[in-house]
């Protein structure tokens, strides 16, 4: 499931590539990598957030 916002998006790569801040901010780090992986497949099909 690809971020629906540009900070989500910031924020589950910060989280994916950090444990400390995935702590942090309460979301688990193998949660926040599935985020970044799905951001970057929608990132190489041309798909970005999806805006409201």
């Amino acid at each position: 499931m690809p971020s629906r916002s540009e900070k989500q998006k910031k924020l589950m790569a910060a989280a994916a590539k950090d444990k400390e801040f995935a702590k942090k901010v309460g979301v688990p780090q193998k949660v926040a990598r599935e985020y970044h992986a799905a951001d970057k497949a929608a990132a190489r099909h041309g798909k970005t957030c999806r805006k409201k």
